[in-house]
């Protein structure tokens, strides 16, 4: 992965090329958002941070649309009235809805999975008319390398989304089945159970203990990761535990976090995103003339606490590996 000091170089030589060329001036920036989430936040922090240590002067005009698609619509039209010279989108969603309604200002998303299954590019190599951004995917590989080094032995891996919100989730399922499906892939089962409903959490984890998991993983699907209580209710006793790729499945309750995590490293996405759009701000790039920005590696994060209160040993190769750990409360006792 490119770390913090490769971007902070990029940063620095794209804004010094461009103060030789035009003298600074102070842009309006639209930021829309379609619910909370902590992905989307630590995206717009590493941002604004890129874009601070460009030396890029700033305006910024946020909006959340609170998951209401009339609202959503209102808050576009807000952000081209107000005359932005470029937009951030932020999230798959957000996405979706700024390519639809903003077609005269560029657009700039980050906090998204995978855009092509989206379908908000038409491949990884070109984008299309004012969109443009960067893409937190983690390739299937990578995924699963690490769920084996949290669970040794698995073999049957529970995959837990819903019906709302399930654009991430439903292309993470299918990347993974592809890249499960070639000569040479380990021999792991993916069984997967759809919740139509939040209070129909418990039956469909009740539908993978029936298939004889070994680990269920929680992928990017706010409706599955908000509700983790309802998850460990259903699994209370079985011990089968949980494997994400969903940054908010994991800072939660140690009773009902996920016990590792394959995540992105948000901050370091946003900055990422920073530098396509000073490309556009400031060296004249089109969106269209830009590729789509891809991470090329993850951030392994190790929950001791919530394996402990689990009842789950971590192996050690896995927190020998992990960039980051965390540790029970010092009250906490490690139970």
């Amino acid at each position: 992965m490119i770390r913090t000091s490769a971007i902070a170089c990029l940063l620095a030589a794209l804004a010094a090329g461009a103060a030789a060329q035009q003298p600074a001036k102070t842009f309006k920036l639209g930021v829309f958002c379609w619910h909370d989430s902590p992905n989307d936040q630590a995206t717009l922090a590493g941002i604004r941070a890129g874009l601070e240590q460009a030396g890029l002067k700033a305006q910024y005009v946020e909006r959340n649309a609170g998951g209401d698609a009339l609202l959503a619509d209102r808050m576009l039209l807000d952000l081209r009235a107000a005359g932005c010279d470029l937009v951030f989108a932020l999230g798959t969603q957000a996405a979706l809805l700024a390519q639809q309604r903003l077609r005269d200002v560029p657009v700039v998303f980050a906090a998204v999975s995978n855009p092509v299954a989206a379908e908000l590019v038409p491949t990884w190599s070109g984008t299309q008319g004012n969109l443009c951004g960067a893409s937190n995917w983690i390739a299937p590989e990578s995924v699963l390398a690490v769920f084996q080094l949290a669970v040794p032995k698995l073999r049957r891996l529970g995959v837990l989304r819903s019906e709302k919100d399930s654009v991430v989730s439903r292309a993470e399922l299918a990347a993974m089945r592809a890249y499960l499906a070639k000569e040479g892939a380990p021999e792991v089962l993916v069984f997967d159970a759809v919740v139509p409903h939040v209070d129909l959490v418990e039956p469909a984890v009740r539908e993978l203990l029936l298939r004889d998991v070994d680990a269920i993983w929680i992928p990017i699907d706010i409706t599955v990761y908000k509700n983790l209580d309802l998850v460990q209710r259903a699994l209370a006793g079985k011990h089968v535990p949980l494997v994400t790729t969903a940054a908010g499945a994991l800072r939660g309750s140690a009773a009902n976090a996920a016990i590792v995590g394959a995540v992105p490293d948000y901050p370091l996405h946003g900055r990422r995103a920073a530098a396509m759009a000073l490309s556009i701000l400031q060296r004249g790039k089109q969106p269209h003339e830009l590729s789509v920005d891809r991470m090329s590696g993850c951030l392994i994060v190790a929950n001791l606490a919530a394996a402990r209160r689990q009842d789950f040993e971590l192996p050690l190769s896995l927190l020998a590996l992990a960039d980051e750990i965390l540790e029970p409360e010092p009250d906490d006792g490690g139970r």
